[in-house]
Formats: C-alpha cells, sequence, structure tokens
C-alpha cells in the first residue's frame, strides 16, 4: 500500500504546521507484526511521489545514527576534550574518514559478505590482516582472497572481540580499537618493506 498524506494526530501540533505520512506494510513476513509508520514532516507533501520522497529520506536515517556511533563510541569524538572549533573541526575531518570507512565494512559484510575486502581496505591492510588471521581467527579457513566478512571479524579480534558472530555482532568500540591497532601493524609492514628495499649503508 503506497503512503497516503494525512493530518498527523499528536499532542501539541499545530493545525497547518505539517503533514504526516502513514505506511502500512501489507505482506509482512509470516510470524513478524507488519511495519507502521506514521512520520511527521514540515516539506511539502502533495504527491504520491512527494510522500515516497519524505518515507526514502527516514530510511536513511539509521545510517546516519550509524554513523554518530561510530564518531561518539568507536572514535570516541566527544572525550577528546578540545575546545577551539578549529581543533574540533580537524579532529572531525580526521575521525570521518575512519568512521564512514567501517561503516561501510560493516554494512557491506553484511549484504555482500563474500565479497573481496580490497573493496573496502588498501591492500596493506588486508595483506597484514591475511598474515595474522591463523593468530588471530585459528578456526577461520582463509581459501582464496580475503573476504569483507572475514576482514571486520579479523579486525575486530583486534580489538578483543571473542563473541560469537552469530549471536552478537561486533560494536564499534572493538572495531574502531581494531582498526587502531591494524593501522599500527600497516606502518610496521611499510616500514619493513621500505627497510628491506632501501640500499644497503656505504
Amino acid at each position: 500500500m503506497p503512503p497516503h498524506a494525512a493530518a498527523p494526530r499528536a499532542p501539541g501540533w499545530a493545525a497547518g504546521a505539517g503533514v504526516g505520512v502513514l505506511v502500512r506494510e501489507e505482506a509482512p513476513p509470516q510470524g513478524q507484526k507488519a511495519v507502521e509508520w506514521l512520520l511527521l514532516s514540515n516539506a511539502p507533501i502533495e504527491s504520491e511521489e512527494a510522500a515516497w520522497g519524505a518515507v526514502t529520506a527516514y530510511q536513511k536515517r539509521w545510517g546516519i545514527e550509524e554513523l554518530h556511533k561510530a564518531l561518539k563510541t568507536g572514535c570516541r569524538l566527544e572525550g577528546r576534550q578540545h575546545e577551539a572549533r578549529e581543533h574540533l573541526e580537524n579532529l572531525l575531518a580526521l575521525t570521518l574518514l575512519t568512521s564512514v570507512k567501517l561503516l561501510r565494512l560493516r554494512t557491506l559484510s553484511r549484504t555482500l559478505p563474500d565479497e573481496p575486502a580490497d573493496a573496502v581496505l588498501a591492500p596493506a591492510e588486508v595483506q597484514v590482516l591475511q598474515a595474522m588471521a591463523p593468530q588471530l581467527s585459528p578456526r577461520m579457513p582463509l581459501q582464496g582472497a580475503l573476504t569483507l566478512r572475514q576482514a571486520l571479524l579479523l579486525i575486530a579480534a583486534l580489538g578483543g572481540y571473542m563473541a560469537n558472530p552469530q549471536k552478537r555482532p561486533p560494536g564499534w568500540l572493538v572495531l574502531w580499537r581494531g582498526y587502531e591497532r591494524l593501522r599500527d601493524y600497516v606502518a610496521g609492514f611499510s616500514l619493513a618493506q621500505f627497510l628491506s628495499a632501501a640500499p644497503p649503508p656505504a
């Protein structure tokens, strides 16, 4: 059933202040309750197409919330104690890069778990994880290219994750800790490559 624009009925919602879009799921999976949303909006919604636009925008909310969680819980943005706006903006720019990368890795590891890890991670990051896999997760068989799901679990293991991924997926804190450690290992790996390729001292 398509969404319908309707007058909202919510306490304190002034007449003429906006509209409501009611969305109902017609055929929910067996044994599950149908989804029903009443979205209140101050945007002009005068057609079914505009109503679907409001629904599509709301569907992006969870991804935005997850990004904020990655920034606050994973990157500990609020605990950095910077006070100057310039410092906060610089920190936000740096942590956003990592947060988006980890959010993309976690999302794709669920939707495309068997895709190669280098779709998200740098080649050196993949090499280091493959080399450390027998130590980090002895029960994880690596056959061929490292997958996105395997990479996620190995990064989580670097951060101290020991739970069953089928019951409790890795949280942002262990993913951030694991990725910080991975970057340290990658720096050491890159330095070793540089030193091995450098000519011997005269």
